[in-house]
């Protein structure tokens, strides 16, 4: 008989503890105010960082021009990045790392190399432009 009480005794007192991970914890305050967020849908344009961008030149041609000089310095890292000499009257800039500075120069030569005409400009690459000059 000894036994058995002693076994509901022991029984008794193994189901009545509460392990520590089923104690009750402090509660958190219960939040009142959460801004409210939007997410874009999928009808709304989103724009990619380019990370390189591209500049379109156009110029008229000089009644004594028969040919052009494009330079395109990176200002930034210090280096000619290209050099054209062309008889077109437009060139483009690719690859201009976003955030570099650049120069563009573009020089009317005449049929014997002398220049009759300068253009330059000098920016930031931030995004893709186009520029029409007058020499």
């Amino acid at each position: 008989m000894k036994k058995i009480i002693t076994s509901l005794t022991t029984l008794a007192l193994l189901t009545s503890a509460t392990p520590a991970f089923a104690q009750e914890q402090p509660q958190l305050a219960t939040v009142t105010h959460v801004p409210s967020t939007t997410k874009a849908s999928d009808n709304q344009e989103v724009k990619p960082f380019a990370e390189f961008v591209t500049i379109n030149v156009y110029w008229n041609q000089p009644p004594t021009a028969t040919r052009f000089e494009v330079v395109v310095t990176n200002v930034t890292d210090g280096y000619v990045l290209e050099k054209s000499r062309q008889t077109a009257t437009e060139y483009s800039a690719r690859g201009l790392r976003v955030g570099n500075y650049y120069s563009i120069l573009v020089r009317a030569l005449d049929q014997y190399g002398n220049q009759v005409g300068k253009w330059s400009h000098d920016f930031e690459a931030k995004q893709n432009d186009n520029w029409r000059f007058w020499f």
